[in-house]
This record gives structure tokens, C-alpha cells and sequence, in this order.
């Protein structure tokens, strides 16, 4: 099958996807996002913002739980929220299944200065270059100073990695047979790092009376629906309603916070695999079959496909 950098299909996420969904769409940095954040804790007088404080275990009763940090200090409250990532230490207490799935996907990411990237490509959009098994995809973040810039490549990769300086060349290792024009793109990108792509299956197990999982300790995902940090959100969102709906009775309120998140997080995680597999990644008939279907799709159909999603937050009930 001819790579050609054609152009498969678009989703107009303007002013018709604002007013089909209420809210536009949007990407944010990391940092930008943690900073919302550090500055919410510090103004707010209940919260006590600790650092390099990882949590090794814990021992409740039936009025509080206790929290053993790596230091050797205990903390002790009235509930634990597990939100300690995919490598989670209170997820191996609560549900005990063991290492998380390695998907063999290698994902490389950096960041590049909007003056870097090539100037036909500063595309005021989420865009996705798609190939046999690889893809990249870029936008612009933090009001146009920077362009976000992810490529993954399935190679098999047999062993979880974080966040590991590689070299422009083994880069493009596994992107060598892209089109030239996607191949520029990866040469404008600087001081790359790597990480090997886990998941787990879904899993219903997130309650251990006082104790309860969220984000990525509770669902993680791969990151074709890139929905990871905004399904974490809406955990917290969910936990903190239905708290305030049950304030003497935190058995139900974590019970009612399980029964709301688990169906809609698990089925982002397994679309997330259904996605890389079927859209980002395929080759030959698989990949013609794929481009037939979507070239085919207006942005009303896609609006639609992903209602679900977009159109809600699993919030009510």
C-alpha cells in the first residue's frame, strides 16, 4: 500500500462541536494543568500538600485508615483515595492482580518550539498521521509557544519503560519507511524520551472499605482515545458528588462512586485497544478498509459515534 501524507478525513471541532457537546475541544500541557491544580490545594485551608511522600500501605479500622509513607511516617484519616498511577502500591492491597500489561507499543514524545515546526504543519488542530504500525500525532499547546509532538511505534516491546532519554536516531528507527513529509516532522524533535505503553483489562475491584482506586490506578489505558487524565477527572468529580450526597455513610457514597465510573471507564479502556489496533496502526487491506470507512464519515457522524463520550460525564444517576 503507497504511503502518500493524504489527507484521510477531518472533524470540524469548531463552533458545530461547541454547540453539539456545550463545551469546545481542548488540550492542555501538563504542567499548565498541574499548575491549576498546586494552586487550588495551596489556597484551600483543609489541604495539606505533601511531596516525595509515596504511600507503601495501610491498616484502617471502622472509623479510620492509616497510611505507612516511605519516610517510615503514618497519616492517618477518614478515607484513602488510591490516585497513585499506573504502578499503583494501594491498588496491589486492594485488588492484587498483579503487574499491569505490557501493550509492545514504544511511545517517544517532545516538545518543540512553534518556530521549530515546519510552517505548513502549524495546524490549529489535534492531528493524527496514521501508518503500519506506527503514528504521530501533534498540536499546539500553551497559546502557540510550543507544538506537543507523540510518535509510537508497535514494536513489540516486551518490558514496561517511564520516561527514558533516547537519541534523535533510535527515534526514527522505527519510522523509517514514512512518507518524507512525516518524516520531518520526527526530525524536528529534541530531546526525546521514551516509554513502553501499559494497560490493564477492566477490572471491578476498586472498594477496600475505607480504601478506593481512581485514575489510572483504577483504569488505565492506552492512549489512542486520549481520554486518560479526563476520565481521572471526572472520577474525582463523581467521588466528590457522591460524598456530598452521603456524608455519614462513606460505604455507600465509594460504592455508589464504583457503580457510576466503572461502565464508562471500561469501555474507554478497551476502545483505547480497539482504536491503536484499528485506526492508528494498520496496514495493507486492513488500512484501505479503515480509510474507505472514515473518508466516508462527515463530522455529524463523528459527532455522533462519539455522543457517548463527549456528550456526557457519567455523573448522573
Amino acid at each position: 500500500m503507497r504511503l502518500s501524507a493524504e489527507e484521510i478525513t477531518h472533524v470540524d471541532l469548531r463552533d458545530a462541536f461547541r454547540s453539539r457537546f456545550g463545551n469546545p475541544y481542548g488540550v492542555v500541557h501538563r504542567g499548565d494543568l498541574h499548575g491549576v491544580f498546586l494552586r487550588a490545594c495551596q489556597k484551600h485551608d483543609l489541604i495539606e500538600l505533601r511531596v516525595s511522600s509515596e504511600v507503601l500501605d495501610y491498616d484502617q479500622d471502622g472509623s479510620s485508615v492509616t497510611v505507612r509513607l516511605a519516610s517510615g511516617d503514618n497519616v492517618t484519616g477518614s478515607l484513602l483515595i488510591g490516585a497513585d498511577g499506573l504502578w499503583s502500591n494501594i491498588r496491589k492491597r486492594v485488588a492484587a492482580d498483579g503487574p499491569p500489561r505490557v501493550s509492545g507499543h514504544t511511545t517517544y514524545r517532545s516538545v518543540i518550539p512553534t518556530e521549530e515546526m515546519p510552517e505548513d504543519l502549524r495546524w490549529n488542530a489535534a492531528t493524527l498521521w496514521a501508518g503500519p504500525k506506527c503514528h504521530i500525532v501533534h498540536y499546539p499547546l500553551s497559546g502557540w509557544k510550543v507544538f506537543n509532538l507523540v510518535v509510537t511505534y508497535h514494536n513489540d516491546a516486551p518490558e514496561p519503560v517511564a520516561g527514558k532519554p533516547v537519541s534523535d536516531e533510535e527515534v526514527m528507527t522505527g519510522f523509517q519507511h514514512l512518507h518524507d513529509r512525516a518524516k520531518d516532522i520526527i526530525r524536528h524533535g529534541r530531546n526525546w524520551r521514551l516509554w513502553v505503553l501499559c494497560d490493564r483489562d477492566p477490572m471491578e475491584r476498586w472498594i477496600d472499605g475505607r480504601v478506593a482506586l481512581l485514575g489510572d490506578a483504577a483504569h488505565p489505558m492506552l492512549q489512542y482515545f486520549a481520554q486518560g487524565a479526563c476520565m481521572a477527572l471526572e472520577d474525582a468529580v463523581c467521588l466528590s458528588h457522591m460524598l456530598g450526597a452521603y456524608p455519614d455513610d462513606h460505604a455507600s457514597a465509594l460504592d455508589r462512586y464504583r457503580l457510576q465510573r466503572f461502565p464508562r471507564t471500561a469501555r474507554v479502556q478497551l476502545l483505547s485497544r480497539a482504536i491503536g489496533e484499528h485506526i492508528y496502526h494498520p496496514a495493507g487491506e486492513h488500512a484501505r478498509i479503515r480509510n474507505a470507512i472514515m473518508s466516508a464519515k462527515t463530522s455529524e457522524d463523528y459527532y455522533g459515534d462519539l455522543a457517548w463520550l463527549y456528550g456526557g460525564t457519567g455523573l448522573a444517576g
